[in-house]
């Protein structure tokens, strides 16, 4: 039985003269052939590459001068060696003058009588083997959770991503074993993002599996259920073989099948069938019979080859147009207002109500910054809030693009979420690293997590890491980067894991949101936490059913990233907000006056967010600037008073005359809370809850002697 050893990047040395054994891997290499070689010894020795013996030599390099007392043990090949000859037959498919070797390597393992044996890295074998072999037997059991599912739909898209063929940033890797039922044809999909990310339309690249499980077929295919909406199923085979006869004449098959041969079972649903009638090119693998990972991975860059020409000859028009017309003013997609709008119906047409303006608060809170907290009693919708408006952007459990995590009350450090290494040296994963490290892969989609009753544990312990993480946040080339959550040694000697995980950074397109109830069974949060997360308070709650149910289920939309990624990071980047900026500052310097008398004022990091989200909501025209600058007074400053002494006391009443004016009465007298809330009920109030919270906080002040944000 083989053992890994170690990895090697592909570099000119490895495809022209040899490799140099790593140091904590020296004394295993000799072990594995069985001999021990002092400096200035080599051994020939033979190493295993796709069931082939071919010779090289083992060398304990003599150094001399300053570099005599190291170690070093190199694997040494003549460049017209036949085993030189066969590694770079095994990197062909690497296209090295554009990056592809940063993906390419060469795994080392103990092999049997003394041998050694090469392995490239990658994936792609083990993929369309374990299809074939496990994908039907998996039918057998419960379709829910079943690890074949998460194969398909997360570690397929990860792995085919590694191999450096296909980039993330174009395209789109989506694989489906079925919604809610076992799929009679499972696939794995590659969409260029320009022309499609669904297998319902347009032209793409499918791997299908054969009813029976005997067969993967790779293919150049087309989406068939926009067609079929609106024509008959003999009208829909018929244009579908039409465009694939037009495309087949004008792109050359670079050696695939283009008859209409393909079979994917007997007893197809209607779907599978038109899966096989929109087939272009094609290819099968047999059970058994798969070929090597050169083969497989240069059959995957010559389908690449051929979607690129695709999009060229057939799209290169439309994006000119596409560019022409929005230069010229034409139709624009919909305004972040009307987006909302969308979202607000399907959340109303799922049966829940919420407040006025928290749906548009919510989204310029996620905007603003990737981590919100939704407080309040029980019942009162926050989790339902989290996942409706997820589905309302596409991001399912079904698509694994919203994950809720219930945190549990003995969590105590970042391995609770990222996992630990056991005893016996094997990493265990945590609860979101799976899900973190599919963010990370599939960027152009939000990706939600939802923390539920997230203050059972201390905060600030369980998410220390992610807590300091968010705030090394930086833009680099048009992309969100940070420091690593979770660091390339985090695995110890676990290689396997190391590999599927690596170092692991907070993706741009994750949005972290905590659910929290204010009661004896929790912790209180740190200021470290409230000045990273806007906290919205859940108070309102409409029992009454709406007067019209919804005729129709509104469609939930399909948004891509940028909808909720943020704009801002640092305050230089609202240079072209200059007079705003001022403005939102001002009012904020008056604040963190009154505050600095109970030594409760804030840094420029809440000055910061608070200045981006008026900016965010300023750009997208969704509340009022009073109504947004309230809202931030009371997610960003109001949660972290909390005191009995009476600097506390006079700096709310002073921070109640900027949200609402005077109260009609001097600070000494009793029942100044009552007094507050009249006023802050008022119509011509400016802050209105604000000064409502303020009212609460200091009536509580005069009932207890203590007061604090929290219920």
């Amino acid at each position: 039985m083989s053992n890994f050893l170690f990895e090697k990047k592909v570099d000119q040395s490895l495809l022209k003269s040899g490799l140099t054994v790593p140091v904590d891997q020296q004394e295993q290499i000799q072990e594995a052939v069985g001999i021990h070689l002092n400096k200035g010894d080599n051994v020939e020795i033979e190493i295993l590459i796709n069931d082939n013996l071919y010779k090289a030599k083992l060398t304990h390099v003599n150094l001399s001068g300053e570099t005599s007392n190291r170690t070093v043990f190199q694997i040494r090949y003549s460049e017209n060696s036949s085993i030189c000859q066969k590694i770079r037959e095994l990197f062909s498919h690497v296209d090295f003058a554009n990056g592809d070797k940063d993906n390419a390597a060469i795994e080392v393992f103990s092999g049997d009588n003394n041998t050694l044996e090469f392995k490239v890295k990658s994936d792609m074998k083990e993929i369309i083997e374990r299809i074939l072999n496990e994908y039907v037997p998996a039918k057998q059991e419960t379709f829910a959770g079943h690890p074949i599912g998460t194969f398909f739909r997360n570690d397929i898209p990860r792995k085919i991503y590694s191999t450096g063929v296909v980039n993330s940033e174009n395209y789109l890797i989506t694989g489906s074993v079925g919604q809610g039922n076992w799929a009679m044809v499972p696939w794995v999909c590659i969409f260029d993002r320009s022309i499609t990310t669904t297998a319902t339309k347009g032209v793409y690249i499918v791997y299908l599996l054969e009813k029976g499980g005997n067969t993967l077929y790779l293919t150049f295919n087309q989406g068939c259920t926009e067609i079929r909406s609106t024509n008959s199923k003999r009208e829909t085979i018929r244009i579908m073989r039409e465009k694939a006869a037009d495309i087949a004449s004008k792109i050359a098959s670079r050696g695939f099948q283009t008859d209409e041969d393909i079979n994917l079972g007997n007893g197809l649903t209607e779907l599978g069938e038109l899966y096989q009638k929109g087939t272009i090119f094609y290819k099968e693998y047999k059970k058994g019979q798969v070929p090597e990972e050169a083969e497989l991975l240069d059959d995957l860059k010559k389908m690449m080859a051929i979607y690129r020409e695709y999009v060229d000859i057939y799209h290169s028009d439309d994006k000119a147009e596409q560019a022409e017309t929005n230069a010229d003013g034409g139709e624009k997609e919909l305004t972040v207002k009307d987006t909302i709008e969308s979202i607000k119906e399907y959340i109303t047409a799922k049966g829940f109500s919420y407040q006025e303006g928290l749906i548009e608060n919510y989204y310029l809170s996620l905007k603003s910054k990737p981590f919100v907290i939704l407080a309040g009693t029980s019942g009162t919708g926050k989790t339902r809030l989290v996942k409706l408006f997820a589905e309302a952007v596409g991001a399912t459990t079904t698509n694994e693009r919203y994950k809720m995590v219930s945190v549990r009350p003995d969590w105590s450090d970042s391995s609770d979420l990222f996992g630990h290494v056991d005893l016996n040296g094997a990493f265990v994963p945590g609860a979101i690293i799976d899900f973190i490290k599919q963010a990370s892969v599939d960027r152009s989609h939000p990706f939600f997590l939802c923390l539920d009753e997230m203050n059972l544990a201390r905060v600030e312990y369980y998410m220390s890491d992610f807590l300091s993480v968010i705030e090394t946040r930086d833009l680099k080339d048009g992309k969100i980067e940070t420091d690593p959550l979770v660091p390339d040694s985090y695995y110890g000697s676990d290689l396997e894991a190391a590999n599927r995980y690596g170092a692991i950074s907070f993706p741009e397109n994750l949005y972290v949101i905590g659910t929290v109830n204010m009661d004896e069974t929790t912790f209180p949060f740190s200021r470290k936490v409230l000045d990273r997360a806007n906290t919205i308070e859940f108070s309102f709650v409409d029992l009454t059913p709406p007067t019209e149910w919804a005729v129709e289920e509104p469609e939930p939309l399909e948004l891509d990233n940028d909808f909720i990624k943020t704009k801002y990071l640092l305050l230089a980047q609202c240079a072209d907000q200059q007079e705003a900026v001022n403005q939102y500052s001002a009012e904020l310097q008056k604040i963190n006056g009154i505050l600095q008398q109970a030594n409760a004022h804030v840094g420029y990091r809440v000055r910061d967010e608070i200045v981006f989200y008026l900016l965010n909501n300023k750009e997208a025209k969704l509340l009022s600037e009073n109504d947004a600058m309230d809202n931030e007074i009371i997610q960003k400053i109001l949660p972290r008073i909390q005191g009995s002494s009476a600097s506390i006391k006079k700096m709310l009443c002073e921070l109640f005359k900027v949200c609402a004016g005077d109260y009609e009465g001097q600070q000494i007298e009793n029942d100044l809370g009552s007094k507050m809330m009249a006023v802050a009920k008022k119509p011509d109030c400016k802050y209105r809850k604000s000064a409502e919270k303020i009212a609460f906080m200091v009536r509580r002040y005069e009932e207890d002697g203590f007061t604090s944000y929290w219920l």
